[in-house]
């Protein structure tokens, strides 16, 4: 079943990128960089046979999205890549941990590319927009290999602070300079959302606002259309009969997949099958009949089983308090971003906020509908991030990507 796609890393909140800040009139020498968490969260759509954007209830976007750079770009001051890069002395907060109501501003400097898709609406207001064809082709490619080994020099204790490296030529949305604050800058911030998932997240209470040069939201939106196929197909298996049907979820991909949920609904009967992965090339099969759900056992095999998988048992919200663990973040350089997801897990708060905005569509729907979560490095590659910010701080970040594969044929 080959469908196109649109990538919705809407509502992708480095949500919110909740930070430990302390100010800067309290720093004291010190070794140990800050951890600033960005925690990005999305969905792709499959549907219909057609590329859709989120449907009227997982909200339309707000009137004042982006959908193009503007014409005469407000300065931002310079990138954060060009900021000083630490050489193993710097003035840090001691044992001073970010409190709501107060704390320094994080820069933050963002590129965003989709290997097989182009850019279709972002907030706050770009920087650089690079379309598909540009950021996708060839010389690109060569471009960035270039880009690689500069930044691998720099790591290596070579290129002095004079020595900027470009933005990533690969990269479609790019933001030079954000600043993370815990209020807004900006009047937009008050301006009503007219999206109720735009309300719901502006609720977060830890996280901090992301403040463009003019602009300032509680996360950071962008989605692109893209010509992906999902990765899971639905095929019979070798002992189907009426009244047994038996089904095979077949991972026609080159990565594994994982939390995959099949949900069958028929009159007044509903199926769910769940599966914690499926690896590249294999399958995965069920009797239909043999999995019906009634009830408050619905609930339970559905929202609240991805919810449990999503959420980060043991930090289930922001920390209050840092902790560097056996090794301190140290000799950290802006001009080199952090590319690559730790994990997918979430605070609670982003998680439940996920499921509010896309439940109804994962697994109430009449017929039948797949649900998966990609492999963050699957999603690493076809959805490049670069997060950079300040020698003071280090980025922590985690990426949940779910793929939902609406109006499915059962075989």
């Amino acid at each position: 079943m080959r469908r196109s796609a649109t990538l919705l890393f809407s509502l992708s909140i480095l949500s919110a990128l909740a930070a430990l800040l302390a100010p800067r009139s309290s720093r004291a020498e010190s070794w140990c960089a800050y951890p600033l968490w960005a925690h990005e969260w999305g969905v792709q759509v499959f549907s219909g046979g057609h590329a859709t954007r989120a449907g009227a209830d997982a909200s339309a976007l707000p009137g004042y999205f982006h959908d193009a750079p503007a014409a005469h770009p407000a300065p931002s001051g310079s990138p954060v890549r060009a900021m000083d890069r630490d050489y193993g002395e710097r003035e840090l907060p001691v044992l001073h941990f970010y409190a709501a109501g107060g704390g320094d501003s994080v820069p933050l400097g963002l590129e965003v590319g989709f290997a097989q898709g182009d850019a279709t609406s972002w907030y706050p207001q770009v920087d650089a927009r690079r379309t598909s064809a540009v950021a996708n082709g060839a010389a690109a490619r060569t471009a960035r290999q270039s880009l690689l080994a500069a930044r691998t020099a720099r790591s290596a204790g070579r290129g002095g602070p004079s020595s900027l490296l470009p933005a990533d030529p690969t990269s479609q949305l790019e933001w030079d300079r954000l600043t993370l604050t815990t209020a807004p800058q900006h009047a937009r911030a008050a301006a009503p959302a007219t999206a109720p998932w735009v309300d719901r997240l502006r609720s977060f209470p830890d996280a901090l606002w992301v403040n463009g040069a003019s602009e300032s939201e509680r996360f950071v939106f962008y989605e692109a259309r893209t010509t992906e196929t999902p990765a899971v197909r639905l095929e019979r298996g070798p002992t189907y009969a009426t009244g047994r049907r038996h089904v095979l979820l077949h991972n026609v991909s080159r990565a594994a997949v994982f939390d995959v949920f099949l949900v069958h609904r028929e009159g007044t009967s509903t199926y769910v099958f769940y599966a914690p992965s499926i690896p590249a090339g294999a399958s995965s099969g069920l009797v239909l009949e043999d999995h019906a759900v009634t009830g408050a056992a619905l609930a339970a095999a559905t929202r609240a089983h991805l919810r449990t998988q999503l959420v980060d048992a043991q930090q289930p919200s922001r920390p209050t308090t840092a902790s560097w663990g056996p090794e301190c973040v140290m000799m950290r350089d802006p001009a080199v971003p952090v590319t690559t997801a730790e994990g997918h897990r979430l605070y609670a708060n982003e998680a439940d906020a996920l499921l509010e905005v896309w439940g109804a569509r994962f697994f109430d729907a009449q017929g039948t509908t797949i649900v998966y979560r990609e492999d963050v490095h699957t999603l690493d590659a076809v959805m490049p991030l670069s997060l950079y910010t300040d020698m003071y701080h280090f980025v922590q970040l985690r990426r949940a990507g779910l793929v939902l594969v609406e109006g499915a044929q059962l075989p």
